[in-house]
């Protein structure tokens, strides 16, 4: 094991955010990209504690996810979508996690890299 592979001890949904993110993005937009919207397995995102932001297999932020919805219930900051790209896909609410939780995780690498799908889960 890499030294700097994250040891995922938690419940987690794991999203990749290749194609929103951007170097120096702020909090708000970090939390929007990676919170909606997803066309993943609900049944196992539900069982996820913590979601975490994804960059080129890198954990940049770990939210504890509160609840799921279907996407486009929720209010968004900056966002907006197509509502043909809102069927069968969700999004969840929640808040950035524990220091402690974000420790464990932040600047680590995934140890299984994603691919051609953005959701990958551990421990659901």
């Amino acid at each position: 094991m890499n030294r700097n592979e994250a040891q995922i001890d938690d419940p987690v949904i794991a999203i990749n955010i290749n194609k929103t993110y951007r170097h120096g993005i702020n909090a708000d937009d970090l939390y929007d990209c990676t919170r909606g919207i997803w066309r993943l397995n609900k049944h196992h995102a539900e069982q996820a504690t913590y979601a975490f932001a994804v960059y080129q297999g890198v954990i940049k932020e770990v939210y504890e996810i509160n609840k799921w919805f279907p996407a486009g219930s929720t209010k968004y900051l900056r966002r907006r979508f197509n509502p043909i790209d809102l069927f069968e896909r969700f999004e969840f609410i929640g808040r950035v996690a524990p220091d402690n939780v974000r420790g464990k995780y932040i600047g680590k690498t995934l140890p299984i890299r994603h691919g051609q799908n953005p959701i990958r889960y551990f421990n659901c």
